[in-house]
């Protein structure tokens, strides 16, 4: 690897002025010499390490983002809006993949926070036991890396929590399926222990009980949020002799799992089966039927995340606090619209 000690001496300057060239500072250098380290840069194909940089400026171009499961679209579609964020404003991003593990997600953290990065982003939803983030809370203990969480509180670890209105948007969609005139919407959740969860499902009720009816005369079935384990639910609740009309899903994901059994047991959608779902992956706009759903301010979310970053005073310790966002039901034709 090329040094700047490499390029002083192919120069004929000092370490200092290859420096002062590489940084256009502190210290003016005359121009000649200024070329000439230039040209030794180029010739040797020297790069400065960019870790040592931020190290001696205490400052970095360099964000982390920490995916709870990249292969999730939810994960993907914010990460990007992420990454296009931190590069219109002159930073690069970091991705790891934590794959619902506690101990790779410290890992990760560990990799991070050595390589001096500006800040953390915190994607997609988390365990709520606490036993489960033990080993990243470890790493976290005494941080003073600004931290960003979406779809997380910032009570569970410190820092800012980017969120949305899960209950609102649980109860607009419902309402949404119970206006049309079904008289049952059943509820299609994701695992009770992830955040989140939780407060679609109080949605969900809260819907039913505007409309004066019982939460508990209403079946509530639970998946992994994925589509594969939708899939397999699903096909087991539409082989029994009775069978929703109408459901309300907790995310895109699951719904294209419930879509295509469906399709399998000969059900069309929506004048068998009605469905509405929660997160607005751009797959939802061009199954057939094009599936309603509420959409996640992804790019609004993204931006705002940077920005909190970005704007930290570096070294401080933060405040928790949450900032909640607001949702937006897309009414496509899975709910019976035309």
């Amino acid at each position: 690897m090329v040094t700047r000690d490499d390029v002083a001496r192919e120069a004929g300057t000092s370490t200092a002025v290859v420096s002062y060239v590489m940084n256009n500072g502190p210290r003016n250098v005359a121009a000649p010499t200024r070329q000439r380290v230039l040209d030794a840069v180029a010739r040797l194909g020297y790069r400065p390490n960019a870790t040592a940089r931020a190290l001696a400026s205490a400052s970095s171009t360099v964000l982390g983002l920490i995916a709870s499961d990249i292969t999730n679209p939810y994960c993907s579609e914010l990460a990007i809006e992420v990454e296009n964020s931190a590069l219109a404003r002159g930073h690069s991003l970091l991705l790891g993949n934590a794959m619902n593990s506690d101990e790779r997600q410290a890992r990760h953290l560990r990799s991070f926070m050595e390589h001096q990065v500006r800040g953390i982003l915190f994607v997609g939803s988390t365990d709520e036991r606490r036993s489960s983030h033990e080993e990243t809370s470890s790493v976290l203990e005494g941080n003073h890396t600004p931290l960003v969480f979406f779809d997380r509180p910032a009570s569970e670890l410190g820092a800012t929590a980017i969120l949305v209105d899960n209950r609102g948007g649980g109860f607009a969609a419902t309402s949404h399926l119970l206006d049309h005139g079904y008289e049952s919407v059943a509820c299609f959740s994701g695992p009770a222990h992830l955040y989140g969860v939780s407060d679609r499902l109080a949605g969900w009720g809260d819907a039913l009980e505007a409309k004066g009816m019982k939460v508990e005369d209403h079946e509530v079935f639970e998946s992994e949020f994925d589509r594969y384990s939708a899939f397999a639910l699903a096909r087991d609740i539409f082989a029994r002799p009775t069978r929703p009309r109408a459901i309300f899903v907790h995310s895109d994901e699951q719904a294209f799992g419930i879509m295509t059994a469906a399709t399998q047991a000969g059900l069309s959608i929506p004048e068998d089966l009605a469905l509405i779902s929660f997160d607005g992956l751009k797959e939802s706009s061009i199954v057939l039927p094009r599936l309603t759903t509420v959409q996640q301010p992804f790019h609004t979310a993204a931006s705002l995340g940077v920005d909190v970053l970005l704007d930290a005073t570096p070294g401080a310790q933060e405040a928790p606090h949450n900032r909640v966002l607001p949702l937006e039901l897309t009414i496509r034709e899975s709910c019976g619209c035309r």
